[in-house]
């Protein structure tokens, strides 16, 4: 048995191996078929795939009935145990659209584990060891006439199409990795804000000190100073020594201040490289996810296999013969723009966005050619409108950071769509 992906299942039977039974519990049209495809994937794991394992690896399939003339099917299995005594299971597979669910019933039919489960407040609580009962009836289920043939023709393709849905499900890790990261360096920017903030109020300190040293031989005002500052004054040591310890927390509050900004830099800038990676993610090749969970998540790859393309190199798309390349992140963007570009070559890039560094291989470029390169640019930084920046590559230089440039001289265009066939180009990109 392989679960497919998050809704999709196939068993396999040992009596009848030239087809498998393929259980779709997709939101909107769950359904049960055969189907007699190569499929050659692992599956998915997790609770579903220990349980159908536990209950149904080795089990024998002795009755499958409608319940209540409807779509809900019922599978009564016999299975043996350690002690090879015959023990009963109930397979329950609820192929109701935008309900669906799958659910084992012990012996005295009361609920072993179930997909999705509800609690006391649902019109049918869906709850572990609680007795099943079944969905209530709504209405006549109304049957056409049925082909056969073509349901097995759909099946067949919606199994290929699963393979491409697993394939994203493979990168949802590095996805939720993403959009983790951007979540934890945003809180982490607003605690080191907050302790900024707190910081400067202390560096008055300073001046506290500078009054206590000031004033010290005149007792009236060094009497108001010391008032003003009595909950950090020290009674029980000298003027010098609370004016010496005032210049200390004045310093080291500097060197907070100092660190903070200095680490919400940092943040900032890891900030726009996970947003930029999220723009981008749905435009990632399988390579590319590959190429970015060896980097970023180690630990979930195997050791094996591990010769990828360099992350550094760059893509590119042609349009009417002409090379548009691009970058998706810092170090291509590079490696695009200094190293690959030519210094008539043209610049494209979001103002003011950290995003995909977009270059038109021509010194001679065209209206269109320029409309597909802005598109592109815009496509690649998840806006739905920016401000575009076109520049020549003579006119740029490199910042403070990789993948940073400084613009002497551009010109703005506004963009606030991209047609259909610029994204269908974007599809058929290349590596240098």
């Amino acid at each position: 048995m392989v679960v497919v992906n998050s809704h999709d299942i196939l068993l396999s039977f040992s009596f009848y191996n030239k087809e498998k039974l393929l259980i779709s519990l997709n939101h909107s049209s769950p359904f049960l078929g055969f189907v007699n495809v190569d499929f050659n994937s692992h599956t998915v794991l997790g609770q579903l795939n220990d349980n159908l394992r536990k209950y149904l690896k080795g089990s024998y399939v002795v009755a499958i009935e409608v319940v209540n003339k409807d779509r809900v099917i019922k599978f009564t299995l016999h299975k043996s145990n350690d002690f090879y005594e015959k023990e009963t299971y109930y397979l329950i597979l609820e192929l109701i659209p935008t309900i669906s669910n799958l659910i084992f019933l012990d012996s005295k039919e009361n609920i072993i584990f179930a997909k999705h489960y509800s609690d006391l407040s649902a019109s049918r609580p869906v709850i572990q060891k609680m007795k099943y009962v079944p969905l209530s009836k709504n209405k006549e289920l109304e049957m056409g006439e049925f082909d056969y043939n073509k349901y097995n023709q759909d099946i067949a393709k919606y199994v290929l199409d699963s393979l491409n849905l697993k394939q994203k499900e493979k990168a949802l890790p590095l996805y939720n990795f993403f959009k983790g990261k951007v979540k934890s360096l945003k809180r982490k920017v607003k605690v080191l804000e907050n302790e900024c903030n707190e910081a400067e109020s202390k560096l008055i300190y300073k001046e506290y000190g500078e009054s206590l040293l000031t004033y010290k031989y005149e007792k009236e005002e060094l009497d108001k100073v010391i008032e003003s500052i009595s909950s950090i004054y020290n009674k029980d040591i000298s003027i010098e020594e609370n004016a010496s310890n005032l210049f200390n927390k004045y310093k080291k509050y500097k060197r907070t201040i100092e660190n903070d900004l200095r680490e919400t830099t940092i943040a900032k800038k890891e900030i726009e490289e996970f947003e930029h990676l999220l723009n981008i993610f749905d435009y990632l090749s399988e390579e590319e996810i590959l190429e970015l969970s060896y980097k970023y998540l180690p630990k979930t790859q195997s050791k094996k296999n591990k010769q990828i393309v360099s992350s550094n190199s760059p893509y590119y798309v042609e349009y009417r013969g002409i090379r548009i390349g691009f970058g998706k992140n810092k170090e291509q963007n590079n490696n695009l723009t200094f190293k690959k570009a030519n210094k008539e070559d043209t610049f494209i890039h979001v103002a003011n966005y950290s995003a995909s560094h977009v270059v038109i291989f021509s010194n001679n470029v065209n209206k269109e050619t320029l409309l597909v390169g802005l598109e592109i640019a815009l496509l690649l930084s998840g806006k739905s409108d920016a401000e575009l920046q076109v520049a020549k590559i003579k006119d740029i230089k490199k910042g403070q950071f990789i993948g940073q440039v400084l613009l002497n001289k551009y010109e703005s265009y506004n963009l606030k769509e991209v047609r259909d066939s610029t994204k269908k180009l974007l599809l058929n990109q290349k590596r240098f």
